[in-house]
């Protein structure tokens, strides 16, 4: 299994939604889809980069990716409905290091966190085992929904690790993260985070087979 995830960057939300369906839908029909699902970002804390949405897809495999990301670069009807959009995609390839499979759902009134870490590579096994005892905190708490640590392929890449966890509400995750006990698993990699706090507005499932 394969997760991508593609931060955007857009100053227009609506054509980034529909380029996105138009795109997904498209690789939906491809071998090894297993899902997609595109976040909206409705508050950030310390943000790096200024990612308006979350696109993350599921892919049995980083060969069926490849060849289904070839199909739509071969797609001049996609390719123009990428460019009129505007939006930049930043993607990553990554794998499921810790936590449950991310939750592929309809839209809701739950919250998504994206949580980007910046890291050097010999601070990776660190983060991990942070990361594992924070979620176990955090899973004890009212609105915790799931949590998942997915890590970056391309060790080359400054990104090593997103985490992203449900919620079922904004308040809630804040009340856990505001506690002392967090604060106190989280010190070392405090300055290490990006969070992009979002809700689901789309969801392209695998078509029946």
């Amino acid at each position: 299994m394969v997760m991508v995830i593609d931060l955007l960057e857009t100053s227009n939300r609506a054509a980034a939604t529909s380029a996105w369906s138009a795109v997904c839908a498209f690789l939906s029909e491809q071998p090894g889809f297993e899902g997609g699902q595109l976040l909206e970002t409705f508050q950030t804390l310390k943000p790096r980069t200024s990612w308006e949405m979350t696109s993350v897809c599921r892919w049995r495999s980083a060969e069926d990716w490849e060849s289904a990301r070839a199909a739509v670069r071969q797609n001049a009807e996609l390719v123009a409905v990428l460019g009129a959009a505007g939006t930049k995609f930043t993607g990553f390839k990554m794998s499921l290091a810790d936590g449950s499979p991310y939750l592929f759902s309809p839209p809701s009134g739950h919250m998504v966190l994206v949580d980007v870490i910046y890291l050097p590579e010999e601070r990776m096994t660190a983060y991990a085992a942070m990361w594992a005892e924070a979620a176990r905190y955090m899973s004890q708490l009212t609105g915790y929904v799931n949590s998942s640590l997915f890590v970056n392929k391309n060790l080359a890449d400054e990104v090593k690790f997103i985490n992203m966890a449900e919620w079922e509400s904004a308040e809630l995750f804040f009340a856990g993260v505001h506690s002392d006990r967090f604060m106190e698993i989280v010190d070392a990699f405090k300055s290490d985070f990006s969070l992009y706090l979002s809700r689901r507005v789309a969801l392209v499932a695998p078509p029946a087979r």
